[in-house]
């Protein structure tokens, strides 16, 4: 079945009204969520810096390079 057949399979399955609501804990929930991300994102950066840091100065001395050879 193709992505078209999905979607409107879906269209007809779904209802046309969905009640639902936010309760007050789930603003929190994402605060948390984001902060999370942001957390995990640093020790990420952190644990690979020096392969990161490597890889940025690899590149530039790779174009500082091919600029020089051009010259």
């Amino acid at each position: 079945m193709t992505t078209l057949g999905f979607i409107a399979l879906f269209c007809f399955i779904a209802p046309n009204r969905l009640y639902g609501y936010l309760d007050a804990g789930t603003g929190s929930y994402m605060i948390q969520i984001i902060i999370a991300f942001a957390a995990g994102g640093a020790f990420a950066i952190k644990i690979f810096w020096r392969r990161i840091y490597a890889f940025i100065k690899r590149v530039s001395s790779r174009n500082k390079k091919n600029e020089q050879d051009k010259t």
